[in-house]
């Protein structure tokens, strides 16, 4: 069996300035312009402090990886995702259906009793799957009940028979 060279370190850059990157070599060439600019303008304790502020940025873009990235494409990442933030949200939409009449539950009545026995199996692994095998059977409706849409505290909205007690 023939055996082949796997290659390694795939993902160098190539060595410009001694040791360094072509990338690692202008984040510290910014650096040290920065705090070459400085030294000229503000005074020396606020150089100094400037200078260890930008010196340890430009030792971090050049040098540190997170989990294999470079540091600048972490930080580009997190920009990304400030400036456009993910907000997912969910809402629960209830169709818009009446409550079946007499009619409509005789309909519902006769499909049941035509379906075969493995029909029903099916129907029944369903409904237990679903959580639904213990709902009440519907009830029939006369023409004196009323129904409203009630909105629970959790959001949730139901369809509820109303019921007016008289004193």
């Amino acid at each position: 069996m023939a055996t082949f060279q796997v290659p390694q370190f795939i993902d160098e850059q190539p060595k410009v300035v001694g040791f360094l990157t072509l990338p690692q070599f202008l984040y510290l060439a910014a650096a040290a312009g920065i705090s070459f600019a400085s030294f000229y303008v503000f005074t020396f304790i606020l150089w100094l402090f400037i200078t260890l502020v930008v010196a340890t940025v430009a030792i971090a873009l050049a040098f540190v990886k997170v989990n294999g990235q470079s540091f600048p494409a972490v930080l580009r990442s997190a920009l990304t995702y400030y400036w456009k933030p993910r907000i997912y949200t969910w809402s629960r939409t209830l169709p818009e259906s009446k409550i079946p009449g007499v009619a409509e539950l005789e309909k519902i009545e006769a499909i049941r009793q035509r379906m075969g026995i493995e029909e029903k199996l099916k129907s029944l692994a369903l409904q237990i799957t679903t959580g639904k095998i213990f709902s009440r059977p519907a009830e029939k409706v006369s023409k004196s009940q009323e129904y409203q849409v009630v909105t629970y505290l959790t959001g949730e909205k139901k369809v509820a028979k109303r019921v007016d007690y008289k004193e």
